[in-house]
């Protein structure tokens, strides 16, 4: 029997094909899919009252088949930890250490004099849709970080977003889409296509972020507040990357019926870093302010304009989440929703003055899964981001690598499943086994205080 899959981040598909006979010649059987979906930052104690509050039905809809805690580790920088989650290896085996190369968090022997930004030809380590790719699975990849410049891919698609600076582009050092850049797709004659689908900030209506927020008109005292005018414009920014990733994401996977698809979502941290203090009451807004000495006389107009972009953030996700699975979802389909940490409330004295208005990373994530081998609402625990990848290997029947340092996530699975298909291994999936590691524990080491 051979599974393939379609891996998606808000998305994965598994393609079941058994041995062809007479009777699969008159009636073919149903295909299983697997659907991953990776969504930043996103964690329980955000979602557990979302779905409560009916924000987020189809994201709720998932967890009650399963859920978990996934953990992450220090430092907790997004572009190292998503690198992780597709090679099941850390930062001193894939070669990813943070979003440029010149910070702090790259350790001593790894840090360049000048900054560059971190380009897909960094990582030393293959990824899924590499380790796939090669054994013939087709695969689809949609606005993964690291990714840019496009890499080609065996049976492969990769939509990469790349990372601008200058004239409010640089909202995010996770990157977006843009119609105007080149080498962002693979293969390069699907260019003209996927510029078709690609939605630009300056096309998002008022009438769209009017759901998100109250937008203060043009030159209203507000915008004196510091952070608030580009603030506003991260909104548009955001809103219009998520248009973009879903419309890639749906339109390419359907078209060309591809066994992994995996997609990635960003909003839920991005604008978590921006927003998060004003759905907390006056009092701890205006306690926020004053420690940055910004006047509080706004406070309530704050709280009346701008205290609903968390909800919104994550109902849109998940209605694009839905989308998705209507889209792509069949009758015997896993689907898999991971992010790369926690995002909640820091010390009371904010640690980052670049964010006086943010929220802080959590260490541990969320998972959730539901899927045809699984038990009854599945209660997910010691997962890593590390184990991504060596789950998605197992359930394609793939050996995991005795390299990467995750494992297999076998509380997904029903026991009999797990005795019926144990786990195989394979010494490295690479040229050479990638065994040394350093910095394990992380760069710069975790503080003693670190609670998060």
């Amino acid at each position: 029997m051979r599974l393939k899959i379609v891996t998606l981040i808000v998305g994965l598909c598994i393609y079941n094909n058994a041995s062809t006979t007479p009777e699969d010649l008159k009636e073919e059987k149903p295909k299983t899919k697997i659907l991953l979906l990776g969504i930043d930052g996103i964690s329980k104690n955000l979602l557990q009252p979302y779905a409560q509050d009916g924000v987020i039905p189809h994201l709720d809809a998932i967890a009650q088949k399963g859920q978990g805690a996934l953990a992450s580790f220090w430092p907790l920088r997004t572009m190292q930890v998503w690198t992780s989650i597709v090679t099941g290896k850390l930062p001193g085996q894939h070669g990813i250490w943070d979003h440029i190369t010149n910070s702090f968090y790259n350790p001593p022997g790894f840090r360049t004099k000048k900054r560059r930004v971190y380009l897909s030809t960094a990582r030393r380590s293959k990824a899924l849709w590499q380790l796939l790719g090669e054994r013939g699975f087709k695969t689809l990849t949609v606005g993964w970080p690291t990714t840019w410049p496009a890499e080609q891919v065996p049976n492969g698609i990769l939509v990469a977003p790349k990372v601008l600076y200058g004239d409010l582009r640089d909202v995010t050092i996770k990157g977006s889409f843009w119609r105007h850049v080149n080498n962002a797709v693979q293969p390069e004659a699907l260019l003209p296509q996927v510029r078709q689908m690609i939605v630009e900030t300056q096309e998002i209506s008022a009438e769209e972020l009017a759901q998100w927020a109250d937008i203060p008109p043009e030159g209203d005292p507000i915008y004196s507040l510091p952070k608030i005018k580009s603030y506003v414009y991260a909104l548009r920014w955001n809103l219009a990357r998520a248009r973009s990733m879903e419309a890639i994401t749906i339109g390419l996977a359907r078209e060309r019926h591809s066994d992994v698809v995996l997609a990635y979502f960003q909003c839920t941290d991005s604008l978590l870093h921006r927003f998060w203090i004003f759905q907390k009451s006056e009092a701890e807004i205006a306690q926020r302010l004053k420690q940055f000495n910004i006047p509080t006389n706004k406070v309530p107009e704050l709280k009346r304009r701008f205290g609903q972009v968390v909800r919104h953030c994550y109902h849109d996700v998940d209605q694009r989440v839905g989308r998705i699975l209507e889209a792509l979802q069949g009758p015997n389909t896993w689907v898999l929703v991971v992010s790369d940490h926690g995002f909640g409330d820091g010390p009371k004295k904010h640690p980052f003055k670049a964010e006086p208005y943010g929220g802080i990373h959590w260490s541990n994530g969320a998972i959730l899964a539901q899927g045809p081998y699984m038990p009854a609402s599945s209660q997910m625990k010691n997962a890593s981001v590390l184990d991504i990848t060596p789950t998605i290997l197992y359930i394609l029947g793939l050996e995991v690598g005795d390299d990467m340092r995750g494992k297999v996530i076998q509380s997904m699975f029903k026991d009999s499943y797990l005795k019926q298909h144990p786990v195989k291994r394979i010494p490295t999936y690479e040229k050479k086994p990638q065994l040394w590691a350093p910095y394990s524990q992380g760069f710069p080491p975790k503080p003693r205080s670190f609670v998060w």
